[in-house]
């Protein structure tokens, strides 16, 4: 693949919301995972793990308990200041129930060497403390699966696959975990809903000079 190819594929993937009925070969879930394992990750660890999806009734049991915990935060007294945002989201919040694939990224803790010396002082020395709090802010294990997914985005999109990143659902972390029967030492990262694509949206982004610092 040359680099203009490369690009076009990376400008022209989106996020997809609607997708066909038509069924996913494991094969293709597997290789985009495969892919995905290469991505970097903090000393090699790969403390990734990736749970597939494909029975409706479990992709439903997730999408209602998620549903539940938005319709109880839209209950809220709080609530009331972003009403019409709030009520968009209940709307939305669960469409992904009908994906024919939900794709689970998990991760296990990963700890630096760094981040043993910090984790033995933080208790007695500020300056540990405040470090602790620095790495806590994005840790090596979320930024090592964002990674994997962020490929693994990109593979479906070659595949002719569509999907989507799915953070909200965290909202019902513990109980998507219980559901899926996940080992203990695991930690729910995000969901990705995956199908054959049955929209085409298109949305642009902000030119990267918008987003840049250059500091000479």
């Amino acid at each position: 693949m040359d680099s203009n190819t490369l690009e076009e594929l990376i400008r022209s993937r989106r996020s997809i919301r609607k997708w066909k009925k038509e069924r996913i070969s494991d094969e293709l879930i597997v290789k985009a995972i495969e892919l995905g394992t290469w991505a970097p990750n903090g000393g090699n660890s790969q403390s990734w793990h990736f749970v597939i999806v494909k029975n409706p009734t479990v992709i439903k049991e997730m999408a209602d308990v998620v549903q539940t915990t938005i319709d109880k935060i839209g209950s809220w007294p709080e609530a009331a200041a972003c009403k019409e945002e709030m009520t968009r989201y209940q709307k939305n919040g669960s469409y992904w129930r009908n994906a024919p694939v939900i794709l689970g990224a998990f991760a296990r803790k990963y700890q630096s060497p760094i981040d043993k010396v910090i984790n033995l002082r933080e208790t007695f020395d500020d300056d540990a403390r405040r470090i602790v709090a620095f790495r806590k802010s994005a840790p090596t294990s979320i930024q090592s699966v964002a990674a994997a997914v962020t490929t693994i985005l990109i593979a479906f999109h070659r595949m002719g696959l569509g999907a989507v990143w799915l953070a909200a659902p965290l909202i019902a972390k513990k109980e998507i975990e219980t559901i899926l029967k996940v080992s203990p030492d695991l930690e729910l990262v995000c969901l990705v809903a995956v199908g054959y694509p049955d929209e085409s949206p298109e949305k642009d982004r902000k030119p990267a000079k918008e987003v840049t610092t250059f500091i000479p």
